[in-house]
């Protein structure tokens, strides 16, 4: 999922990659909600942070319980058209719960699913 934010630090947008994993236990979320999620979130001025665990506690009380993942990268036109003015420069921030902070081998799946969407190395 791609949304759009304002930092709160400089407000200038910053464009979020959202990644989002769970656990189902029983039912299943409909993928509009991540995206409506996501977008709730991204609505307010932001800090990528903050975002990143927003999203990862709410999935967690939709589906009941916190074996979430949410991996966000992001691009902030602060880094890129002013200041140090890197266009390339991108930055990932993860929250984890659950089985995804305990199970080593779920969490580097979803670590690695994650950046193979993302093309990073």
């Amino acid at each position: 999922m791609s949304v759009w934010s304002l930092c709160e630090h400089h407000m200038l947008p910053m464009n979020l990659q959202v990644t989002a994993g769970y656990v189902p236990n029983g039912e299943v979320v409909g993928l509009s909600k991540f995206g409506r999620i996501a977008q709730h979130f991204a609505g307010r001025l932001q800090v990528q942070e903050r975002f990143t665990r927003q999203v990862a506690e709410y999935l967690g009380g939709v589906i009941g319980h916190e074996d979430v993942a949410v991996a966000v990268r992001g691009v902030h036109l602060c880094m890129s058209m002013r200041g140090v003015r890197m266009e390339e420069a991108r930055t990932t921030t993860v929250h984890s719960g659950g089985r995804f902070g305990t199970d080593l081998v779920l969490s580097q799946q979803f670590l690695a699913l994650t950046t193979g969407l993302w093309g990073a190395p």
